[in-house]
């Protein structure tokens, strides 16, 4: 069965690499630019993972993160955070608030990062 994730971020350029790297391993990717919609979309399709980026206009990654993991529908569903590379202090709210993992941006290492989401969903 194709696992899905849903990546979230306000970067189109972000978006579009990921949904490029993700395809090609096989992964169905649903790309949205929006937090408050990307909740509403993981309340209905429940995808096997969410990659939300932190800072975003509007509602941030971290309160995207303690909406989905405050409920029931959503909650069991594995996040990984994407924050810029200097902010020590994002991954560990990430962490605190139940991140999986993170991502640093700008993604530089395709390898590195492919290996922490195929950690998360289990694909090969």
């Amino acid at each position: 069965m194709t696992k899905t994730v849903l990546v979230v971020d306000d970067d189109s350029f972000i978006l579009a690499a990921l949904q490029t790297v993700l395809s090609s391993k096989g992964l169905k990717v649903i790309s949205l630019t929006n937090p408050q919609e990307a909740f509403n979309v993981a309340k209905k399709k429940r995808p096997d993972l969410i990659i939300s980026d932190v800072n975003m206009p509007g509602m941030d990654g971290f309160t995207l993160l303690s909406l989905l993991k405050s409920n029931a529908e959503t909650k069991g569903i594995p996040v990984i955070m994407l924050t810029a590379a200097n902010k020590v202090g994002d991954v560990e709210k990430g962490f605190a608030l139940g991140s999986e993992t993170y991502l640093t941006k700008p993604i530089t290492d395709w390898d590195r990062t492919w290996s922490k989401i195929n950690l998360v969903l289990n694909v090969k």
